[in-house]
Formats: structure tokens, C-alpha cells, sequence
């Protein structure tokens, strides 16, 4: 994963075992930028979570590197919860901090859900809002082509129910389904982590890094339980080129100019533009992976098939 990141990402190719050691402190000299820290001590935290179990000895590095650095995250917070096997504590500060938990604090009816209905009221519809139903069933409408009838075809095609139907995915977990569309990944459990990837690259809001850390431990280490898809087999992300591919979808958001997080950005205001327009707008680039790509993890997997 790291010599994918390396590549796709910064367009670097060593061998790590090559690399001299660095130390905290110059490492804090060298990023005084904050936000250059921050993403250093996801990437930290990120490969613990593929562990499972997290060696605790990892758990305590990564802390020493977080503290030098003076990055205080909840991702970090839910990793060391992890290791030392505190799994409801981790999954409720997880859960709190989450980009669906944000946009629900928005809601002001959703304390009433929740108290009602308990966590099911987090991600789902649970009480029927014909008007919102009939937004989403509109889309059908929409010119062929267009971000509002893809996205339409995106919940038609699966079977999913639209949001305000009670089952349905509510409006702040709805909210991703566009990224989806715009960003062409699937709902395997690989294109989930992808999807993830690219939103937490492209946008300013933290909650949106700790819910790719989320996909990481739905998907790859098993480490939580999804509220939205349950349990999930431990390596479900274990496809050819799974290190690259999510590589690149960083790689794409982080060159991508839309936050779809940022205050007042509604994708209703663009469901009648075209969705290739869109991404030409928003520099949505194409990904490259497998043979089209130079890289020495895809050079390999391309000469074995």
C-alpha cells in the first residue's frame, strides 16, 4: 500500500527498505504546514487499521508520532481504543465524529429519530417523507446523461429504495451515493473503500477522512461492524490491484476541485447538467490503473495475467 501511495499519489518509486530513518523531530521540521501533518498521521493511521489485531506497540508509535507533531485526531483516538480492546468505546467516538453524524446534527427532528428509534435513525430512513421520495423518484425525468438521471439509474439498478422511503438510506448517508456516481466506483466492497478515498482527498472536512478509516475496518480488517452493511469477511478488499486502486482514487481527489462537504453545496442545484460536463468542471480526472499505468505494482499484476 505504501509503495502504491508513493507512486500514484507523488509519483515517487524507491524501495522502502532502502529509505534511512527519520526522526520526529525532523520530521516537524520539515512539515510546518499543519494540514501536511495531519495527512502524514492519517496515512499512520490508516495502516494500522488494516491490522487486525492492532499490535499495541504500533498503537503507542503512532500515538508518539501524533503527539510530536501536535495532530490530535479521532481517528488516532479510535485506533488506540482498538488496540486495546475497547471496540464500544472506539465504535461510539467513531460514530460520533462521522460525516453522517455532522450532517444529523443539522437535522433538528433527528435527536427525536434517534431517541425513538435508536442508531438505525444515524444512516436509514425510519419515518416516510413522501415529499423527499418524490425528489429522488423525479430524477427519472432528467435528461439521459445527466448527474440527476445517473444517479437515478444508480439506486434502480441496485434495487435501492430512494430516500424518504422508510428502508431507505436518509439524507445525510444519501449524500455519498453521488460520489459514487460522479467518482465511478461501485458498492463492492473495494469500490466502497475507493469511493472513500476520493472523498476524504477532495474535501476539507475531517469527518470525511475518519469515515474512509471507517471502510478500511468494514471492509479490509473486520475491526467494526458496519451500521449501514453489518459484518463483513476480513479481507474483503483482497482484489488484484487493491493497493493501487486505492492510490489512485486519492490521487483523483486530491487533483478533484469539488467538496461536495463544503457549506451550502447541494448536487440538487446540478442534476440537470451532464455528468461528463461535470466532471470536466470539476476535474473528475479518469483513473489509471492496471496496464494503462507505469507503476511497479500494476507493471507486475499486468505480466501475470
Amino acid at each position: 500500500m505504501l509503495v502504491a501511495l508513493l507512486t500514484h499519489v507523488f509519483g515517487i518509486e524507491c524501495e522502502l527498505e532502502a529509505l534511512e530513518p527519520i526522526t520526529r523531530s525532523e520530521v516537524r521540521d520539515l512539515l510546518p504546514d499543519r494540514r501536511r501533518r495531519e495527512e502524514l498521521i492519517d496515512l499512520m493511521v490508516a495502516m494500522e487499521l488494516v491490522c487486525n489485531p492492532i499490535p499495541i506497540q504500533l498503537s503507542e508509535a503512532v500515538d508518539e508520532w501524533a503527539t510530536d507533531l501536535g495532530v490530535d485526531e479521532v481517528g488516532v483516538q479510535v485506533a488506540r481504543e482498538l488496540a486495546r480492546g475497547e471496540v464500544a468505546r472506539a465504535t461510539a467516538d467513531f460514530l460520533r465524529s462521522t460525516y453522517t453524524s455532522t450532517a444529523n446534527a443539522q437535522n433538528t427532528d433527528f435527536i427525536r429519530l434517534f431517541d425513538r428509534y435508536g442508531e438505525r435513525a444515524i444512516n436509514f430512513t425510519v419515518e416516510e417523507d413522501p415529499r423527499l421520495a418524490d425528489r429522488f423518484r423525479s430524477l427519472e425525468h432528467c435528461a439521459a446523461g445527466s448527474l440527476g438521471r445517473e444517479l437515478w439509474q444508480f439506486y434502480t439498478d441496485r434495487q435501492f429504495l430512494f430516500p424518504g422511503e422508510v428502508g431507505a438510506a436518509n439524507l445525510a448517508l444519501a449524500h455519498h451515493d453521488w460520489g459514487h456516481v460522479i467518482y465511478g466506483y461501485g458498492t463492492t466492497g473495494i469500490g466502497e473503500v475507493e469511493a472513500a478515498a476520493f472523498r476524504a482527498a477532495s474535501s476539507d472536512f475531517r469527518g470525511v477522512g475518519l469515515q474512509f478509516f471507517g471502510d478500511l475496518m468494514f471492509y479490509q480488517s473486520a475491526l467494526l461492524s458496519s451500521l449501514v452493511t453489518g459484518s463483513h469477511p476480513r479481507g474483503e478488499m483482497d482484489v488484484p490491484d487493491a493497493e493501487c486502486r486505492v492510490a489512485e482514487a486519492i490521487r483523483r481527489g486530491r487533483v478533484c476541485t469539488l467538496d461536495p462537504y463544503a457549506p451550502g453545496f447541494d448536487f440538487f442545484d446540478h442534476v440537470d447538467e451532464d455528468l461528463e460536463r461535470l466532471r470536466l468542471l470539476w476535474n473528475v480526472v479518469p483513473p489509471v490503473i492496471g496496464s494503462d499505468c507505469s507503476c511497479v505494482t500494476c507493471r507486475s499484476d499486468s505480466a501475470t495475467t
